[in-house]
């Protein structure tokens, strides 16, 4: 048996601006055929899926959390983090590690973002 991650469902605020900010700004891509504005959009993020859905649904949950951050895998940190700043959303610094290197966002709802780019691993590595 195989498990894996694919959807997450966020309530936002207003589902077509939730929309923009990440196609405009994570480059994700709308799946035209099983979204159904106004009422949610589903996104493709790689092998997983985004769900923007109105928080005005019933028996949806809408307030800021401290206890879930979506992480998203890019090759290019530095461009992602521009896209912020261009926009004048709040952004912390890139920061450098052991691992890679990311920053720490907020979507227009408050989800907590980070972006991150993993460090190549050598060739033959079984953590790949």
């Amino acid at each position: 048996m195989t498990t894996q991650l694919g959807n997450i469902n966020l309530f936002v605020r207003d589902v077509e601006r939730a929309a923009h900010f990440y196609v405009d700004v994570l480059g994700l891509i709308v799946d035209e055929q099983r979204s159904e504005p106004p009422g949610f959009v589903l996104l493709k993020a790689g092998t997983a899926t985004v769900t923007l859905q109105d928080s005005t649904a019933p028996e949806a949950a809408f307030g800021r959390t401290e206890n879930i951050e979506l992480g998203f895998l890019t090759d290019d940190v530095g461009a992602i983090r521009e896209r912020f700043v261009a926009r004048n959303l709040p952004v912390e610094d890139i920061q450098q590690m052991g691992w890679g290197s990311g920053f720490n966002a907020s979507d227009l709802d408050g989800h907590r973002l980070t972006v991150y780019r993993m460090n190549d691993w050598p060739e033959g590595d079984s953590a790949k």
